[in-house]
């Protein structure tokens, strides 16, 4: 594959990623709980926009679940593991982050909620 072939295979997977992602998020913002919808989310985002090398010592990256569909139907199911320990490594790291991030803003949201109350009970008081 030459390098162009290869900056346009990348483009064209890019823009429809970009846009499964976006119809993903719309689907699962109206079926789910929101806190669910935004790990679901990030989990495919992670599943979907993670690179791995097409070989094991070659400089070429592709998506990681290709890469793995790809080793499991060419070569052996064994084989398709060294693209999976990346994609898992991502998933879990996004999945942390986001769990992370959705408990702080529930925090934040609870302790404004508290604040708000204690100074409707101040004016009321005084």
């Amino acid at each position: 594959m030459e390098t162009s072939d290869y900056i346009i295979a990348w483009l064209v997977y890019l823009i429809a990623s970009v846009a499964m992602s976006f119809l993903f998020w719309r689907a699962a913002k109206k079926l789910f709980w929101i806190d669910l919808a935004y790990v679901l989310q990030v989990t495919f985002m992670a599943i979907v926009f993670t690179p791995w090398y097409v070989e094991a010592d070659g400089n070429v990256l592709a998506p990681a679940i290709i890469i793995f569909a790809m080793d499991i139907v060419t070569i052996e199911i064994v084989a398709g593991i060294r693209s999976l320990v990346p994609l898992a490594m991502a998933i879990l790291l996004s999945t942390i982050i986001t769990m992370v991030s959705i408990a702080t803003y529930r925090v934040r949201k609870v302790r404004r909620m508290l604040s708000i109350k204690k100074n409707r009970r101040a004016r009321k008081a005084a």
